[in-house]
């Protein structure tokens, strides 16, 4: 299992891989966990925070963490009352000699049924739904490219965690220590320059319009793409909001139309208002030179997979409306 910013550290369609942990992650993790509790887990170059863990239950050890990482300050931190055997060392170095010490497992490795792929059958009319959507970054991004690929924070960060495969590291990026907005909307710009090719970011409308570096793109000629969750709405603020209880306020935004702001400021993209016109605008985008804007008309009405989320508030004392911490 990995945490959401260490997606594709191990294959995610090895038949050994449970799932992702925390936002956006697989309640399938808690599943297997829970019904077969491991003695010891090990933990390697992770703080295992609130956006990893939910500091859940269900992802504690029998016996202890075997917890791997360079800053003694890491350990104990989100589970203080597990016992931990602390283990101050470079992770890459500590699996290599764990590797060369354990040998060759003497019996076969076990596997695990792998959960179904694959997005929604497209629908003719309507608005986009986000699982149509990451289904067609999966196949036409993430397996048919060596693209980057960020998510912003909210619902972008929640849909791509939950719903795309990554088999190697380093191709996608999300922040799960501040979840700061506007990590990739800019960010996306550093990350295409910096590898000197493709660099696609997920991101909301709200995220779009607080900040962004369409400009620096255009400036700089980086081959950085954004496609736009545009429904008008912070709307994982919205349905948060629903979930605890309360009617949703401040939440709606004018809708804006990014393609005509993008082509503004030097820019270029394309509007997708159906499903069908989804793997099509994404495959032009990955053939494009230089900054490239995908405005998606995303259906609201669909329930991103950030339940755990809602439930970790409520245990940290969130009672919803009328309710006191």
């Amino acid at each position: 299992m990995c945490s959401p910013r260490a997606k594709g550290v191990f294959p995610e369609d090895h038949p050994q891989f449970i799932g992702v942990t925390g936002l956006g992650g697989h309640t399938r993790v808690d599943e297997v966990l829970v019904a077969d509790r491991p003695r010891h887990t090990l933990v390697l170059g992770t703080r295992m925070g609130e956006s990893t863990s939910f500091w859940a239950g269900e992802l504690t050890p029998r016996e202890a963490f075997i917890h791997v990482d360079a800053d003694p300050g890491a350990f104990g931190l989100a589970y203080p009352d597990v016992p931990t055997h602390a283990v101050v060392a470079d992770v890459g170095r500590y699996v290599t000699a764990l590797a060369d010490a354990l040998g060759a497992p003497a019996d076969a490795a076990p596997t695990l049924a792998r959960p179904a792929r694959g997005g929604p059958v497209p629908r003719p009319t309507g608005p986009v739904r986000p699982q149509h959507l990451l289904a067609e970054l999966q196949r036409v991004i993430v397996d048919d490219t060596d693209a980057w690929l960020m998510a912003e924070s909210g619902n972008a960060f929640c849909w791509s965690t939950h719903l795309l495969r990554f088999a190697t590291p380093g191709r996608y990026r999300v922040s799960t220590g501040f979840g700061s907005m506007g990590h990739a909307t800019s960010g996306v710009v550093g990350a295409a320059l910096a590898r000197g090719g493709k660099a696609f970011a997920l991101v909301g409308d709200g995220a779009m319009m607080m900040m962004n570096e369409v400009h620096a793109a255009v400036q700089y000629r980086a081959d950085a793409v954004w496609v736009v969750l545009n429904d008008a709405c912070y709307l994982m603020c919205a349905q948060g909001m629903r979930v605890m209880g309360w009617e949703p306020f401040a939440c709606d935004l004018p809708r804006v139309d990014f393609v005509a702001l993008a082509r503004a400021i030097g820019a270029d993209g394309e509007r997708v208002e159906r499903e069908a016109e989804v793997g099509p605008a994404l495959a032009r985008a990955a053939a494009a030179r230089g900054p490239w804007v995908i405005d998606v008309a995303v259906d609201p009405t669909e329930a991103p997979p950030s339940g755990r989320r809602n439930k970790s508030l409520m245990q940290q004392g969130f009672t919803g409306a009328g309710g006191h911490p």
